[in-house]
C-alpha cells in the first residue's frame, strides 16, 4: 500500500481535492471571500474532504483485495496480530484523509484569513479521519464486492456528507431529520470543527461523541476482522 501511495500520490491528491475546491471556488465567487457563509462552509468542506479521502480509497482497496485478489488471506495467515493489521490500515487511510483535509483548509485560509489553527482542531480532524477509515475496513469485511460497497456508500456515507451540517445548519432540516442528524457520526464533528476554526473554542461533548464513534467503529472493524480470520 505504501508503494502504491508513493507512485500515485498525485492522483490521490487530485481526486481528493477536486470536489471540495470546486465547492469552495463556486461559493467564493458568488459570495465573496469575506462573506460569513464561507466561515460556515469551509469547516464542512474540510470534514467532507476528510471523509472522502479516509473512507473512499481504503474501502475500495480493502474490498478488492479481499474478494478479488484474495490478498487479505495472505495477511491473515501471516504472523501478525489482528490489532496490528487493522491499526496499520486505519492509520494509513486516516493519514491520507488528514493530508487532503489539511490542504483544503490551507487553501481556504489563504482566501479567508479569519480561520484559526489550533491543536484541538487537528485532534478533532484526526478523529474524523480515523473514524471513517475504521468504517471503511468494517464495510470491506462484510461486502461481497465493489457493487455492495457502492450501494452502501451512496445510501449512507455520501448523504451523510450533506446532511450533517456541512452546507447548511441541521436545524434547517425538516422535523425529525434535524434530530436524526445528531445521531450520525459526522454531525458533532463538523460542528466542533467549525467552532474550533472560527472561534478557536472546543465543545468537549462533541469531541467526546466523535471519539466514541471512532472507538465503536474501530471495535466493529476489529471484531469483523477476527471473524474473517477464524473462518
Amino acid at each position: 500500500m505504501g508503494l502504491v501511495w508513493r507512485r500515485r500520490w498525485w492522483r490521490f491528491l487530485l481526486g481528493g481535492l477536486n470536489r471540495p475546491l470546486i465547492f469552495l471556488a463556486l461559493f467564493a465567487w458568488n459570495f465573496g471571500p469575506s462573506h460569513q457563509y464561507l466561515l460556515f462552509l469551509v469547516p464542512g468542506l474540510v470534514a467532507m474532504a476528510a471523509v472522502s479521502a479516509s473512507y473512499g480509497d481504503l474501502v475500495n482497496w480493502f474490498t478488492l483485495r479481499r474478494t478479488y485478489f484474495r490478498v487479505l488471506d495472505e495477511y491473515l495467515l501471516a504472523p501478525i496480530s489482528t490489532n496490528s493489521l487493522l491499526w496499520g490500515h486505519v492509520v494509513a487511510g486516516g493519514l491520507k484523509g488528514l493530508v487532503v483535509a489539511t490542504l483544503v483548509y490551507t487553501v481556504a485560509w489563504l482566501a479567508v484569513r479569519e480561520f484559526h489553527f489550533s491543536l484541538l482542531f487537528w485532534v478533532q480532524l484526526a478523529i474524523v479521519c480515523l473514524l471513517f477509515a475504521s468504517l471503511a475496513v468494517a464495510v470491506a469485511m462484510v461486502a461481497n464486492g465493489d457493487r455492495q460497497v457502492l450501494v452502501f456508500s451512496n445510501l449512507v456515507v455520501f448523504p451523510m456528507t450533506f446532511f450533517c451540517g456541512t452546507f447548511f445548519p441541521v436545524e434547517h432540516l425538516p422535523g425529525a431529520l434535524a434530530t436524526l442528524s445528531w445521531f450520525l457520526p459526522l454531525t458533532a464533528a463538523t460542528y466542533n470543527l467549525r467552532l474550533l476554526a472560527v472561534e478557536a473554542s472546543c465543545r468537549w461533548s462533541w469531541l467526546g461523541q466523535s471519539l466514541a464513534w471512532c472507538l465503536a467503529f474501530y471495535l466493529l472493524a476489529y471484531l469483523l476482522l477476527v471473524w474473517r480470520r477464524q473462518e
